[in-house]
C-alpha cells in the first residue's frame, strides 16, 4: 500500500460540512476537519475528488488563538462533535460565516440586498449537557457507541458530554449489566430519552425481530437494576413499539416532554387535562410527543426558535397559516392564537397523532392536521385554488426545492423558512427570489453547540416590485 501524501497548507476559511478550506500551491482545494481559519497545518490525503482533495489533520504547525483543548476524551474519533477545538464565541462566528458564504454563493442577489443585515446569532443557553436524546449504534459483536466520521466503525462510549446528566448516569451503568448485553445481540441501535416527569431516562431498543420471553426477562431486569432508567421499550420493524417488561405491544406510545423554566413563559392549567407531562412554550401552549417520535434535541433553545417564528408571523398578515413539516405542532399551536385557521401537514404518523393530541389538550380548535407527503399535499392545495397569508416550512436537511417552487402559487404574503442546512437554505431562497420574495430577516440560532450544525430562520416578504434580474 502506497504511503499517503502529506501536504502543508494554511486554512483560509471554514465552510459547510464543518471543513477547513486550504489550497496547495497549484491552487487545488483541500478540505480538512478539526482546523481553524488562519492555522498552518500538516495534513494527509484521504482521497481525491473531482474538485478537491479530502484530507485528515496530522499536526497543527501554527495554531489559531481561538483553538482550545477539546474536553471530550474521544474527540476526533467520534463522528459527532467537530468543533470542540474552538471556544463558544469562535464557534458562533464560524457558523455565521458558513451561513453568509452559502448565501453569497447560491443566492448572492438576495443576501447582498442593502436593506438586509444578518442578525447576531442566538447563542444556546448551554454548551454541554443540552441533548435530551442520544442514539447509539450497535454492531454484530454487540459493541455500542457512535459511528466514526463517514464510516460504520463504532467508537465505544461510556458518556457523552452533550447529553443530559440523567442520560449519562444510565449510560455509565450499562457496561456491567449482563441483561443489557443479552439484549444488544438482537439490536442495531438504541436510544436514551430523558423524561423530566420522572426525572429519569427511557431506553428505546431498535430490535431486529419480535421480542421473545427471554428478551422480556432481560428488559425487566434492566429496568429494575439500572438507577435512573424508568422504562425499556423496543421498536420492532413490522410490529411497532413494544413494552418489553410488560410483554405487550403499545397502541398509545408513552408521552415524553420537557418542563421548561423561563420567565417569559406562563403555564396555564388546562381543563380536563390528565397527568401527561407537557412542554410549555410561548403563548401558553403546552406540547408533548411520543417516545420514538421526532422532537428537537435542544429543548431550551427550541423555545427561542418558537419565539422567533411567532414574532415573524406576527409581522404580517396571518389570517390563514400553512405549516409544512409541522411535526407535533411545534409552530402551529403557538401561532394559532393569532390566526383564523392553521393547517399543519407532516408525513409521520406519530407526529400527526401528537399534533392532534396537543391541539385537543390545549383547547385549540382552529388547527387542523393532515398526514400526507408534503409535496403531494401542496400540489393538491394549489390545484384546489387554496391560498394562505403565511407559510411556515421546516424541512429536513435536504431542503425542499420541489415544495418551494410551488409556494408562490398559494399566494402567501410572507414565508418563514426554518433550516438546519445553510447550503440547502441558500438554494431554496434563490428559487423564491424570481417570484418576488425578498429576504426581510435572517437569524442564525445555535441549536447544536460543539458541532458545525446551525439552525437558521429566514423571513421572506412578497415584494410589490418585480424582482430584478
Amino acid at each position: 500500500m502506497s504511503k499517503k501524501k502529506l501536504h502543508t497548507l494554511v486554512i483560509e476559511k471554514f465552510v459547510a460540512g464543518g471543513f477547513g478550506l486550504g489550497r496547495l500551491e497549484e491552487g487545488i482545494i483541500v478540505l480538512v476537519r478539526h482546523v481553524l481559519p488562519g492555522e498552518k497545518v500538516l495534513v494527509s490525503e484521504v482521497g481525491r475528488k473531482k474538485d478537491y482533495i479530502a484530507a485528515a489533520l496530522k499536526e497543527v504547525l501554527g495554531s489559531s488563538p481561538d483553538r482550545i483543548k477539546p474536553p471530550c476524551p474521544i474527540y476526533g474519533r467520534c463522528g459527532g462533535c467537530d468543533l470542540q477545538h474552538a471556544g463558544p464565541e469562535a464557534q458562533i462566528r464560524l457558523k455565521k460565516a458558513i451561513l453568509a458564504d452559502s448565501l453569497q454563493r447560491a443566492a448572492g442577489n438576495i443576501f447582498s440586498a442593502p436593506e438586509l443585515s444578518m442578525e447576531p446569532p442566538r447563542a444556546a443557553p448551554q454548551q454541554f449537557g443540552y441533548r435530551q436524546r442520544i442514539r447509539l449504534q450497535v454492531d454484530n459483536g454487540a459493541n455500542y457507541g457512535f459511528f466514526r466520521f463517514e464510516s460504520h466503525f463504532i467508537e465505544p462510549v461510556s458518556q457523552c458530554l452533550l447529553a443530559k446528566d440523567e442520560l449519562n448516569r444510565v449510560l455509565l451503568q450499562l457496561h456491567s449489566s449482563s441483561s443489557f448485553k443479552g439484549l444488544l445481540t438482537h439490536c442495531n441501535a438504541l436510544e436514551l430519552l430523558f423524561n423530566p416527569e420522572k426525572n429519569a431516562a427511557v431506553m428505546l431498543l431498535h430490535f431486529l425481530r419480535k421480542p421473545r420471553p427471554t428478551d422480556c426477562l432481560h428488559a425487566a431486569d434492566l429496568a429494575n437494576s439500572i438507577n435512573g432508567l424508568a422504562d425499556v421499550l423496543m421498536q420492532v420493524k413490522g410490529y411497532g413499539l413494544y413494552d418489553a417488561p410488560a410483554r405487550t405491544f403499545i397502541a398509545n406510545p408513552p408521552i415524553l416532554s420537557h418542563i421548561l423554566s423561563a420567565d417569559t413563559i406562563k403555564v396555564h392549567p388546562l381543563p380536563g387535562r390528565d397527568n401527561t407531562p407537557v412542554y410549555p412554550v410561548p403563548n401558553g401552549i403546552n406540547l408533548s410527543w411520543e417516545a420514538g417520535g421526532f422532537c428537537q434535541v435542544n429543548l431550551e433553545q427550541n423555545s427561542s426558535l418558537i419565539k422567533l417564528v411567532v414574532e415573524m408571523a406576527a409581522s404580517g398578515p396571518h389570517n390563514r397559516v400553512l405549516d409544512l413539516y409541522c411535526g407535533y405542532g411545534n409552530f402551529s399551536l403557538p401561532i394559532a392564537g393569532m390566526a383564523e385557521e392553521v393547517l399543519g401537514i407532516d408525513v409521520q404518523n406519530a407526529a400527526i397523532r401528537s399534533a392532534k393530541r396537543n391541539a385537543r389538550l390545549n383547547n385549540v380548535h382552529n388547527c387542523r392536521f393532515e398526514k400526507n407527503q408534503v409535496p403531494v399535499a401542496v400540489e393538491s392545495l394549489v390545484s384546489a385554488g387554496k391560498t394562505f397569508a403565511t407559510i411556515i416550512l421546516d424541512p429536513p436537511r435536504q431542503g425542499a426545492p420541489d415544495v418551494v417552487s410551488l409556494l408562490p402559487k398559494l399566494g402567501p404574503d410572507q414565508i418563514i423558512y426554518i433550516s438546519c442546512n445553510p447550503v440547502t437554505l441558500a438554494r431554496d431562497l434563490a428559487l423564491l427570489h424570481p417570484a418576488g420574495f425578498q429576504l426581510s430577516r435572517l437569524v442564525p440560532l445555535d441549536m447544536f453547540p460543539q458541532t458545525h450544525h446551525l439552525e437558521s430562520i429566514a423571513l421572506l416578504k412578497k415584494s410589490t416590485c418585480s424582482p430584478k434580474d
